[in-house]
């Protein structure tokens, strides 16, 4: 019965943070880019995905800006 218990409170925590971290991302984060002026939005959009492209490629964190990539 404990094991049951184990089972049930871990696939239901990980069910709240999947979803909480899906509706931030909906009614939080993409907003932000929404507002930018012009067609910065778009670029702000272009430029995060060309970095999760480049972690889901190599399966590391992307380059940060004060080291030149390898």
């Amino acid at each position: 019965m404990v094991n049951a218990c184990k089972v049930v409170t871990i696939v239901d925590v990980g069910v709240m943070v999947g979803v909480g971290a899906e509706l931030s991302v909906a009614f939080v984060i993409d907003p932000i880019p929404d507002a930018l002026p012009e067609n910065r939005g778009r670029l702000a959009r272009a430029h995060g995905d060309r970095l999760q492209g480049a972690v889901c490629r190599s399966g590391a964190s992307p380059p940060s800006p004060s080291r030149p990539p390898p």
